[in-house]
Protein backbone atom coordinates (compact mmCIF):
# COMPACT_ATOMS: atom_id res chain seq x y z
CA UNK A 1 0.00 0.00 0.00
CA UNK A 2 1.58 3.48 -0.99
CA UNK A 3 2.18 5.45 1.74
CA UNK A 4 2.79 9.09 1.50
CA UNK A 5 5.23 11.06 2.63
CA UNK A 6 4.81 13.47 5.90
CA UNK A 7 5.01 16.37 3.47
CA UNK A 8 3.38 15.61 0.51
CA UNK A 9 -0.21 17.19 0.03
CA UNK A 10 -3.29 15.49 -1.98
CA UNK A 11 -4.57 18.74 -2.52
CA UNK A 12 -2.30 20.51 -4.99
CA UNK A 13 -2.11 17.05 -7.06
CA UNK A 14 -5.44 16.47 -7.06
CA UNK A 15 -7.72 19.77 -7.47
CA UNK A 16 -7.05 22.54 -9.55
CA UNK A 17 -5.59 25.79 -7.58
CA UNK A 18 -7.37 28.71 -10.36
CA UNK A 19 -10.72 29.78 -8.38
CA UNK A 20 -11.93 31.21 -11.75
CA UNK A 21 -11.67 27.63 -13.47
CA UNK A 22 -14.47 26.22 -10.99
CA UNK A 23 -16.70 28.22 -12.25
CA UNK A 24 -15.92 28.09 -15.87
CA UNK A 25 -17.04 24.17 -15.03
CA UNK A 26 -19.59 24.77 -12.66
CA UNK A 27 -21.48 27.20 -14.27
CA UNK A 28 -22.54 25.50 -17.26
CA UNK A 29 -23.39 22.39 -15.98
CA UNK A 30 -25.59 24.11 -12.93
CA UNK A 31 -27.16 25.55 -15.83
CA UNK A 32 -27.94 23.18 -18.13
CA UNK A 33 -29.27 20.83 -15.03
CA UNK A 34 -31.14 23.49 -13.00
CA UNK A 35 -33.08 24.61 -17.04
CA UNK A 36 -33.47 20.76 -18.12
CA UNK A 37 -32.75 18.18 -15.70
CA UNK A 38 -32.46 14.68 -16.85
CA UNK A 39 -30.40 11.36 -15.36
CA UNK A 40 -28.58 11.93 -19.02
CA UNK A 41 -28.02 14.99 -18.47
CA UNK A 42 -26.52 14.47 -14.98
CA UNK A 43 -24.68 11.63 -15.77
CA UNK A 44 -23.53 14.16 -18.71
CA UNK A 45 -22.60 16.98 -15.94
CA UNK A 46 -20.84 14.17 -13.88
CA UNK A 47 -18.64 13.48 -16.49
CA UNK A 48 -17.53 16.71 -17.43
CA UNK A 49 -16.54 17.51 -14.37
CA UNK A 50 -14.51 14.57 -14.10
CA UNK A 51 -12.60 15.81 -17.21
CA UNK A 52 -12.51 18.96 -15.63
CA UNK A 53 -10.30 17.42 -12.08
CA UNK A 54 -8.39 15.41 -14.67
CA UNK A 55 -6.44 18.25 -15.28
CA UNK A 56 -4.67 19.20 -12.69
CA UNK A 57 -2.74 15.85 -11.53
CA UNK A 58 -2.13 15.00 -15.98
CA UNK A 59 0.48 18.25 -14.82
CA UNK A 60 1.69 16.87 -12.12
CA UNK A 61 2.99 13.30 -13.74
CA UNK A 62 4.19 15.51 -16.89
CA UNK A 63 6.09 17.61 -14.35
CA UNK A 64 7.24 14.76 -12.53
CA UNK A 65 7.39 11.96 -15.29
CA UNK A 66 11.70 11.87 -14.91
CA UNK A 67 11.21 10.56 -11.44
CA UNK A 68 8.08 8.27 -12.40
CA UNK A 69 8.82 6.06 -8.46
CA UNK A 70 8.18 9.03 -6.67
CA UNK A 71 5.40 9.02 -4.41
CA UNK A 72 4.29 12.11 -5.92
CA UNK A 73 4.08 10.71 -9.41
CA UNK A 74 2.41 7.67 -8.59
CA UNK A 75 -0.42 9.92 -6.43
CA UNK A 76 -1.19 11.84 -9.59
CA UNK A 77 -1.50 8.59 -11.99
CA UNK A 78 -4.08 7.42 -9.17
CA UNK A 79 -6.00 10.18 -9.74
CA UNK A 80 -5.80 10.34 -12.92
CA UNK A 81 -7.17 6.84 -13.06
CA UNK A 82 -9.78 7.83 -10.73
CA UNK A 83 -11.21 10.82 -12.58
CA UNK A 84 -10.87 8.84 -15.89
CA UNK A 85 -12.90 5.65 -14.64
CA UNK A 86 -15.54 8.68 -13.70
CA UNK A 87 -15.61 10.47 -16.65
CA UNK A 88 -15.83 7.00 -19.09
CA UNK A 89 -19.00 6.05 -16.59
CA UNK A 90 -20.55 9.20 -16.78
CA UNK A 91 -20.18 9.60 -20.37
CA UNK A 92 -21.29 6.08 -21.21
CA UNK A 93 -24.49 6.08 -18.70
CA UNK A 94 -25.53 9.47 -20.64
CA UNK A 95 -25.30 7.55 -23.71
CA UNK A 96 -27.25 4.77 -22.15
CA UNK A 97 -30.32 7.36 -20.97
CA UNK A 98 -29.93 10.21 -23.90
CA UNK A 99 -28.52 8.37 -27.06
CA UNK A 100 -25.93 10.16 -28.85
CA UNK A 101 -27.26 13.17 -29.61
CA UNK A 102 -26.55 15.26 -26.39
CA UNK A 103 -22.66 14.51 -27.17
CA UNK A 104 -22.64 15.94 -30.60
CA UNK A 105 -22.76 19.29 -29.16
CA UNK A 106 -19.18 18.12 -27.42
CA UNK A 107 -18.15 16.66 -30.90
CA UNK A 108 -18.24 19.47 -32.49
CA UNK A 109 -16.05 21.66 -29.81
CA UNK A 110 -13.61 18.62 -29.21
CA UNK A 111 -10.65 20.25 -31.43
CA UNK A 112 -10.21 22.78 -28.72
CA UNK A 113 -9.30 20.71 -25.98
CA UNK A 114 -6.28 19.77 -27.69
CA UNK A 115 -6.06 23.82 -28.23
CA UNK A 116 -6.22 24.07 -24.67
CA UNK A 117 -4.21 20.97 -23.29
CA UNK A 118 -1.60 21.78 -25.37
CA UNK A 119 -1.17 25.17 -23.46
CA UNK A 120 -2.39 24.03 -20.06
CA UNK A 121 0.75 21.27 -20.14
CA UNK A 122 3.10 23.48 -20.54
CA UNK A 123 2.11 25.66 -18.23
CA UNK A 124 0.04 28.72 -20.73
CA UNK A 125 -3.53 27.79 -18.98
CA UNK A 126 -3.90 31.89 -18.34
CA UNK A 127 -2.91 32.48 -21.45
CA UNK A 128 -6.09 34.26 -23.82
CA UNK A 129 -5.87 31.49 -26.35
CA UNK A 130 -6.25 29.06 -23.35
CA UNK A 131 -8.85 30.74 -21.82
CA UNK A 132 -11.15 30.90 -24.54
CA UNK A 133 -10.61 27.71 -25.70
CA UNK A 134 -11.87 26.62 -22.26
CA UNK A 135 -14.80 28.80 -21.78
CA UNK A 136 -16.02 27.89 -25.39
CA UNK A 137 -15.54 23.98 -24.22
CA UNK A 138 -17.37 24.32 -21.13
CA UNK A 139 -19.83 26.47 -22.09
CA UNK A 140 -21.17 23.52 -24.53
CA UNK A 141 -21.46 21.65 -22.11
CA UNK A 142 -24.74 23.47 -21.16
CA UNK A 143 -26.11 22.70 -24.53
CA UNK A 144 -25.58 18.74 -24.37
CA UNK A 145 -27.27 19.19 -21.16
CA UNK A 146 -30.20 20.86 -22.46
CA UNK A 147 -30.12 18.28 -25.59
CA UNK A 148 -30.31 15.23 -23.42
CA UNK A 149 -33.22 16.75 -21.50
CA UNK A 150 -35.28 16.92 -24.73
CA UNK A 151 -34.53 20.73 -25.52
CA UNK A 152 -34.36 21.32 -29.56
CA UNK A 153 -31.26 22.16 -30.47
CA UNK A 154 -31.31 26.19 -31.77
CA UNK A 155 -32.63 26.87 -27.29
CA UNK A 156 -29.86 24.74 -26.29
CA UNK A 157 -27.35 26.21 -28.02
CA UNK A 158 -28.65 30.07 -26.99
CA UNK A 159 -27.36 28.74 -23.36
CA UNK A 160 -24.17 27.81 -24.55
CA UNK A 161 -24.10 31.36 -26.43
CA UNK A 162 -25.24 33.36 -23.13
CA UNK A 163 -22.21 31.66 -21.37
CA UNK A 164 -19.76 32.45 -24.14
CA UNK A 165 -21.12 35.94 -24.29
CA UNK A 166 -20.30 36.42 -20.53
CA UNK A 167 -17.00 34.49 -20.61
CA UNK A 168 -15.17 35.76 -22.99
CA UNK A 169 -15.37 39.93 -22.43
CA UNK A 170 -14.86 39.00 -18.36
CA UNK A 171 -11.94 37.44 -19.53
CA UNK A 172 -10.76 40.04 -21.12
CA UNK A 173 -11.81 42.59 -18.61
CA UNK A 174 -9.59 41.24 -15.67
CA UNK A 175 -6.79 40.61 -17.76
CA UNK A 176 -6.73 44.55 -18.83
CA UNK A 177 -8.00 45.42 -15.47
CA UNK A 178 -5.04 43.76 -14.07
CA UNK A 179 -2.09 45.06 -16.28
CA UNK A 180 -3.76 48.66 -15.94
CA UNK A 181 -3.60 48.65 -12.07
CA UNK A 182 0.03 47.00 -12.79
CA UNK A 183 0.40 49.92 -14.99
CA UNK A 184 1.41 47.82 -17.82
CA UNK A 185 -0.32 48.23 -21.30
CA UNK A 186 -3.87 47.32 -21.72
CA UNK A 187 -6.24 47.33 -24.42
CA UNK A 188 -9.30 49.26 -23.54
CA UNK A 189 -11.54 49.91 -27.03
CA UNK A 190 -11.04 46.13 -27.68
CA UNK A 191 -12.56 45.43 -24.49
CA UNK A 192 -15.37 47.59 -24.59
CA UNK A 193 -15.86 46.42 -27.75
CA UNK A 194 -15.98 42.87 -26.70
CA UNK A 195 -18.72 43.72 -24.12
CA UNK A 196 -20.39 45.56 -26.06
CA UNK A 197 -20.68 42.86 -29.05
CA UNK A 198 -21.83 40.33 -26.56
CA UNK A 199 -24.31 42.35 -25.21
CA UNK A 200 -25.84 42.74 -28.57
CA UNK A 201 -25.50 38.83 -29.45
CA UNK A 202 -27.25 37.95 -26.43
CA UNK A 203 -30.39 40.94 -27.58
CA UNK A 204 -30.39 39.30 -30.99
CA UNK A 205 -30.92 35.54 -29.31
CA UNK A 206 -33.61 37.35 -27.34
CA UNK A 207 -35.36 38.87 -30.15
CA UNK A 208 -35.55 35.22 -31.41
CA UNK A 209 -37.21 34.03 -28.11
CA UNK A 210 -34.37 31.95 -27.89
CA UNK A 211 -33.37 33.77 -24.53
CA UNK A 212 -35.33 35.49 -21.83
CA UNK A 213 -35.36 39.14 -22.45
CA UNK A 214 -34.62 39.73 -18.67
CA UNK A 215 -30.81 38.50 -19.34
CA UNK A 216 -29.68 41.56 -21.27
CA UNK A 217 -29.67 43.15 -17.80
CA UNK A 218 -26.15 41.69 -16.72
CA UNK A 219 -24.53 42.18 -19.79
CA UNK A 220 -25.69 46.11 -19.70
CA UNK A 221 -24.61 45.78 -16.10
CA UNK A 222 -20.98 43.98 -17.59
CA UNK A 223 -20.67 47.01 -20.13
CA UNK A 224 -20.93 49.65 -17.23
CA UNK A 225 -18.73 47.61 -15.32
CA UNK A 226 -15.94 47.54 -17.99
CA UNK A 227 -16.51 51.26 -18.71
CA UNK A 228 -16.02 52.68 -15.05
CA UNK A 229 -13.41 49.63 -13.88
CA UNK A 230 -11.05 50.40 -16.76
CA UNK A 231 -11.56 54.24 -16.42
CA UNK A 232 -9.73 56.68 -13.51
CA UNK A 233 -12.70 56.61 -11.45
CA UNK A 234 -12.25 53.03 -10.74
CA UNK A 235 -11.78 51.74 -6.91
CA UNK A 236 -9.17 49.70 -5.76
CA UNK A 237 -9.60 45.90 -5.72
CA UNK A 238 -7.60 43.06 -5.25
CA UNK A 239 -6.83 40.32 -8.20
CA UNK A 240 -8.69 38.34 -5.63
CA UNK A 241 -11.64 40.54 -5.60
CA UNK A 242 -11.83 41.11 -8.92
CA UNK A 243 -12.07 37.80 -9.57
CA UNK A 244 -14.95 36.82 -6.91
CA UNK A 245 -16.76 39.43 -8.65
CA UNK A 246 -16.75 38.81 -11.80
CA UNK A 247 -17.83 34.86 -10.22
CA UNK A 248 -20.82 36.99 -8.57
CA UNK A 249 -21.67 38.48 -12.19
CA UNK A 250 -21.56 34.59 -13.36
CA UNK A 251 -23.82 33.62 -10.64
CA UNK A 252 -26.27 36.77 -10.98
CA UNK A 253 -26.62 35.97 -15.12
CA UNK A 254 -26.83 32.11 -14.06
CA UNK A 255 -30.40 32.96 -11.53
CA UNK A 256 -31.68 35.14 -13.68
CA UNK A 257 -31.67 32.61 -16.76
CA UNK A 258 -33.05 29.88 -14.32
CA UNK A 259 -35.72 31.90 -12.77
CA UNK A 260 -36.85 33.21 -16.32
CA UNK A 261 -37.02 29.48 -17.65
CA UNK A 262 -38.55 28.38 -14.44
CA UNK A 263 -41.81 30.97 -14.46
CA UNK A 264 -41.99 31.41 -18.54
CA UNK A 265 -40.87 35.12 -17.92
CA UNK A 266 -39.76 35.94 -21.69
Amino acid sequence: MLEASADLRLRPIALPAEHGSWGLVTEPIALGLLVAPSWGGLCLGLGAFAVFLTRRPLKVVLASRRHADSTRFTVAAMFILAYGACAVLGFTAAYALAGSRPLLPLAVVSPLIGVFLAYDISNQSRTWQAELAGSIIFAMVAAAIAVAGGWMTAPALALTGVLVARAIPSILYVRNRLRLDRKRPHNRPVTLAAHAVALAAVATLAAADLLPRLVILPFLALLVRAVVGLSERRQPATPKKIGLTEMGYGLATLLILVVCYWTNLY
